[in-house]
């Protein structure tokens, strides 16, 4: 294996400078953040889970619906949805919808992020790159 040294840093610095992709993790979509929000509400809904909309800038907190037995589990998922708008700048209409699992297990939020990717598809909400 090669040595790091500071002339390997430079390269692939440049390396990366060079590409013209922009990378991005999670979904975009092109319609207005308010009525995006309004469907991830709609697809929340549809799939049993409650929201508390926790900041005026398209930051919502959300969990499965609890029933009394469920009501003191301190590992139950708990979701934040946050709708970011794309840095790319030929691209001034999309916006990235980004799921981030506050608390919870992991197979549990694989399953929430699926059941969500395929409701939110089913709206026709998602542009593939």
């Amino acid at each position: 294996m090669e040595n790091i040294t500071q002339d390997n840093i430079q390269d692939i610095h440049q390396i990366k400078k060079k590409g013209d992709e922009l990378w991005r993790v999670g979904i975009i979509c092109k319609k207005d953040p308010y009525f995006l929000a309004q469907e991830i509400l709609k697809c929340l809904e549809k799939n049993g889970y409650e929201w508390k909309i926790i900041s005026s800038s398209y930051k919502i907190k959300c969990r499965k619906k609890r029933s009394e037995s469920d009501k003191e589990n301190p590992n139950a998922l708990n979701v934040l949805i946050q709708i970011f708008n794309t840095v790319d700048p030929k691209e001034k209409d999309e916006y990235l919808i980004d799921l981030h699992k506050l608390n919870g297990g992991i197979m549990e939020f694989l399953e929430f992020s699926s059941n969500f990717l395929s409701t939110i598809q089913s709206e026709n909400l998602i542009v593939l790159k």
